[in-house]
């Protein structure tokens, strides 16, 4: 199993969508779409771990890839239907990057607009 997770708000509520209007917040609509992506995906797959809250509400959908040793990646605004594909092509790019930096010139596009931080990796604990 690896280390590299990818987190998802699943409180986020954005405008109103097909997701709010099935009953779920776009973050749990998100969260599940990304998991039908991740359960149907042959390659090495991320972990992903629903978040109650991540504190960025007026920035909703809100999404972390993060791993011990590696850079961590925190994206806004995302739509709960279109962003799918692009978060999971980039969840191959990040685990396959030794330090988390894919080439941004390979990042999809939702990853190179949607940036709301990038965050440096935790120093190693002595």
């Amino acid at each position: 199993m690896s280390q590299e997770t990818l987190l998802v708000c699943i409180l986020c509520r954005a405008s109103q969508t097909e997701a709010g209007q099935a009953g779920l917040s776009e973050g749990q609509f998100l969260f599940n779409q990304l998991q039908d992506g991740l359960e149907t995906s042959s390659e090495a797959c991320i972990r992903l771990q629903p978040v109650r809250c991540m504190g960025a509400c007026d920035r909703a959908c809100v999404v972390a890839f993060m791993a011990p040793n590696k850079l961590t990646f925190i994206l806004s605004q995302l739509s709960p239907s279109k962003s799918v594909p692009d978060l999971l092509k980039f969840s191959h790019q990040y685990i396959a990057a030794p330090d988390g930096k894919a080439p941004y010139k390979e990042r999809p596009a939702t990853v190179k607009q949607n940036i709301h931080a990038v965050l440096p990796p935790l120093p190693n604990q002595p």
